[in-house]
């Protein structure tokens, strides 16, 4: 009998002197059997039986072994979600300020194709521009969107800027985003943008912030087609 000491089965191994026992008596019966002349033979037999027997006994032995190894649980890898952004810097804060917006107020619309409709243009982007620049703060946080025909909208991002550049972005989750040519701007680059429209797009609508003065709402037409278009929101600037 084996008992393991690392759980409570129990494993009944037959001794060896029971089974070389067991098979010398089987030779005795088949010697008496069979007679003299099948002696050798008989002997044969019991020396095979018996090493039968032995290979049993160790069998039954590393079976004993192997149920007292005590099971170890694997515990399971964390397959949950990722860790929560920590929002030490108040970037989450920000986008409260990302609320849908109906109407946008004093929207001007220019008909780029119409004559003198790029002057005017032009007139009104140095004159906020100019606004801008004598209030606007070295360093800000703002709010921006983007969406075009293709690859379609993006969701807002907050955007830091100092010294004019834009130096990190934002996603609503508190993630940083790459920066890109496209999508992530300083005001001064919305400006940029707009002066580009003036010169090659089919039409512009436009909105500026009362108090600071940079475009809150862009949206662009370009040449040759109705399908070739922007848009831009800006919103939530913060001097930091």
């Amino acid at each position: 009998m084996w008992r393991s000491r690392a759980s409570s089965t129990i494993v009944t191994v037959p001794s060896r002197m029971f089974l070389s026992k067991r098979a010398a008596a089987l030779a005795q019966y088949e010697d008496h059997d069979h007679g003299y002349g099948s002696v050798k033979w008989s002997r044969n037999r019991a020396r095979v039986r018996i090493a039968w027997a032995n290979l049993l006994v160790l069998s039954c032995l590393i079976v004993a072994c192997h149920r007292a190894v005590p099971v170890t649980s694997v515990p399971a890898k964390n397959i949950g979600p990722g860790p929560i952004v920590q929002d030490t810097g108040g970037v989450i804060a920000f986008f409260k300020d990302t609320g849908p917006v109906v109407n946008f107020p004093e929207t001007r619309t220019f008909s780029l194709q119409t004559p003198g409709q790029r002057d005017s243009l032009r007139t009104a982007l140095r004159g906020e521009r100019a606004l801008w620049r004598a209030s606007s703060p070295p360093d800000y946080r703002f709010l921006v969107r983007t969406g075009c025909f293709c690859p379609g909208g993006r969701g807002w991002l907050l955007m830091e800027v100092r010294r004019g550049q834009p130096l990190r972005a934002w996603d609503r989750a508190g993630r940083s985003a790459a920066l890109s040519d496209w999508d992530t701007f300083s005001i001064d680059g919305l400006f940029d943008r707009l002066e580009r429209s003036a010169d090659h797009d089919a039409a512009v609508q436009v909105s500026f912030d009362p108090r600071w003065h940079f475009p809150t709402y862009i949206y662009t037409r370009a040449l040759p087609g109705p399908d070739m278009w922007a848009v831009i929101e800006a919103r939530g600037l913060r001097p930091i």
